[in-house]
């Protein structure tokens, strides 16, 4: 495997941690609501076994949080869950205005 990939997956891990953490129920709780057995999740945190892509997702959409934020290479926090959110929540006319808003105040 590239070590740019490898990093990426560690990443990842990194940032599904941390959103499990930040969450009120356990790894296996989340594998469970999830659809997957208990100890997916756990395994996968601990670095013992991989993870594919439709478990991921399964997980992300059972923390609401998209798999992008997961995956990006920036460090995955509580503002940035709140700030996806947030966004998630606005229209696209709402998107736009405040696109252009930002726009104007650089």
């Amino acid at each position: 495997m590239r070590p740019e990939t490898e990093r990426k997956l560690e990443n990842a891990r990194t940032n599904l941690k941390i959103l499990v953490a930040l969450d009120d129920r356990s790894a296996a709780e989340i594998s469970r609501e999830a659809g997957l057995s208990v100890n997916v999740l756990g395994k996968y945190l601990r670095g013992e076994t991989m993870i594919n892509f439709g478990n991921l997702q399964s997980i992300c959409d059972v923390l609401g949080t998209p798999i992008a934020l997961i995956t990006s290479d920036r460090q995955i926090t509580p503002a940035r869950i709140r700030l996806y959110r947030i966004l998630d929540r606005m229209s696209d006319e709402e998107l736009l205005a405040f696109i252009e808003k930002e726009k104007g105040g650089s």
